[in-house]
């Protein structure tokens, strides 16, 4: 009898309210080892980790209902303990120290360059356990 060891797909979770960056999120880090989900907004980022378990969240800071800031609040609140990256175009000195307190993995500064986040990705996957 042969026993197969598959691996668990790494489920990542692209929070972005503009449509068109969550989707161009998803399919730039698609890969058959991989399960990406989108969420418009924090609100609606918390409802989807209510339901299912991501190993990276990637977010936004800026957003309308519910922005990065207060969705890694939450995460934390909540013992998320999976990798968090955040994605802006305006950070504030103050918001990098507060994101730094908050323990997140990686800050990018938007526009960002799709090699540099699928590399940052690929090297947290490197660090998380299947």
């Amino acid at each position: 009898m042969r026993i197969s060891h598959m691996k668990k797909k790494l489920h990542i979770l692209a929070v972005d309210d503009e449509p068109a960056i969550g989707e161009s999120l998803a399919y730039l880090l698609d890969a058959p080892h991989r399960k990406i989900v989108v969420a418009k907004d924090g609100h609606d980022a918390l409802a989807k980790v209510a339901k299912e378990e991501f190993d990276v969240v990637i977010t936004d800071h800026r957003m309308p209902r519910s922005g990065g800031l207060e969705l890694v609040r939450k995460l934390r609140q909540r013992n998320y303990n999976g990798r968090i990256v955040v994605l802006s175009a305006h950070l504030s000195p103050d918001n990098i120290g507060t994101y730094e307190e908050l323990a997140v993995d990686e800050i990018v500064a938007k526009p960002f360059d799709f090699e540099e986040l699928r590399d940052i990705v690929t090297a947290l996957e490197g660090e998380i356990e299947f």
